[in-house]
């Protein structure tokens, strides 16, 4: 098997994870509910998690950072915090689309043909009624990462709610919210952070104004029916997932083994070459800008063919991507590439010059 789809979920789970959740089987009790050994263990590995992804993204306060279900969940809990008008971009996914749909009240600034979104033209859509602006630090379907930093300048400075779905992004690139003037980062845990699935959190900063997104137990204050006000407990109500949450630590163990930049380096040396050996057919379209910054995924379609037939030709070769819309119909639509997606590749760092010659390869005979 030559797995290629990294932009879904991170295949294979570094070892330090498969023994993290083998811990946990062993260790975990109910955290924050209880003084017994087990209890103890499991709020201080959340404790322990916490602080590593707040030193991953440069946040001072680890407890700014809340834990979720994944990047979808977090982006719900940073919607309901919005004000007003609120600005996306086309190149989003369905889970800052869908939300923010619901809201009514909206703008989308569309990408060039190419996929490409000038920070300019996102300034440009902000009016006096704005209160959010929403988008992707790094595109699910192109891959390339944008300039949220230049975005955040602005928000930050017209005291605009600035929030960042790093899905893609977090543990791909390196990401700094003070830097970047992040308000709210949304991520999930199960992909560039190579932790389990049903994992995620969200960071919010310490001037935004919060309030609880779901009800529920958070075993503090239990006393009051009026649900805690105070990060993170406002948005963790109910048991979180001890188990998920150990190997998310364990994954940022793994990344801080390695180094984000140079994982990411050497995922673009992989990227280049792939995208090199297929620019060398005029069959196949490979999308997003020539000159941008990228993560490893790669969309492509071949001439002549669905995305769906080439999906099925690389499955039954034992290759593994992913084809059709990936949860972003509006950036298909500035793409060019409605009604049938696009093929994606998304690589990461334990993938091998010999299998991207596998994959080219077929790609090319097809």
């Amino acid at each position: 098997m030559i797995y290629m789809d990294n932009g879904a979920t991170s295949y294979p789970k570094p070892r330090q994870v498969v023994n993290a959740i083998k811990e946990a089987c062993a260790q975990v009790g109910n955290p924050g509910r209880g003084i017994h050994p087990l209890a103890v263990w499991s709020s201080l590995k959340i404790a322990e998690a916490r602080s590593k992804i707040a030193e991953l993204f440069n946040i001072s306060d680890p407890l700014r950072v809340a834990f979720t279900m994944n990047a979808t969940h977090s982006l719900n809990i940073a919607v309901n915090l919005c004000r007003g008008h609120i600005v996306t971009t086309s190149m989003d996914h369905n889970s800052v689309l869908r939300p923010v749909y619901a809201r009514k009240y909206y703008t989308i600034v569309g990408a060039h043909r190419d996929g490409h979104i000038e920070p300019q033209n996102i300034i440009k859509a902000i009016s006096d009624n704005t209160g959010a602006v929403i988008m992707t630090h790094a595109s699910n379907v192109t891959g390339e990462i944008y300039d949220i930093e230049a975005v955040g300048a602005y928000c930050r400075k017209k005291k605009i709610l600035f929030i960042v779905d790093c899905a893609q992004s977090a543990g791909a690139v390196p990401i700094d919210v003070k830097k970047m003037n992040i308000d709210c980062l949304c991520f999930t845990g199960h992909k560039g952070l190579f932790g389990l699935q049903g994992t995620g959190g969200i960071y919010v900063a310490p001037h935004v104004p919060i309030r609880p997104y779901m009800l529920g137990g958070t075993g503090t204050q239990s006393y009051s029916l009026a649900p805690p006000m105070q990060m993170p407990e406002c948005f963790e109500a109910g048991t979180l997932n001890t188990h998920g949450i150990a190997t998310l630590c364990a994954g940022v163990d793994y990344l801080n083994e390695i180094g984000v930049e140079k994982l990411h380096k050497a995922e673009m040396k992989l990227r280049k070459y792939f995208v090199d050996k297929l620019s060398s057919s005029s069959k196949i379209t490979v999308y997003g800008p020539l000159d941008a910054e990228y993560t490893g995924v790669i969309s492509v379609n071949v001439a002549g063919m669905e995305p769906k037939e080439v999906g099925v030709l690389m499955a039954e070769k034992g290759i593994c991507c992913r084809t059709g819309y990936h949860c972003a119909p509006l950036a298909h639509k500035s793409l060019g590439t409605v009604p049938a997606g696009t093929v994606r590749f998304s690589l990461n760092h334990v993938n091998t010059l010999e299998e991207i010659d596998t994959v080219a390869g077929l790609l090319l005979s097809i």
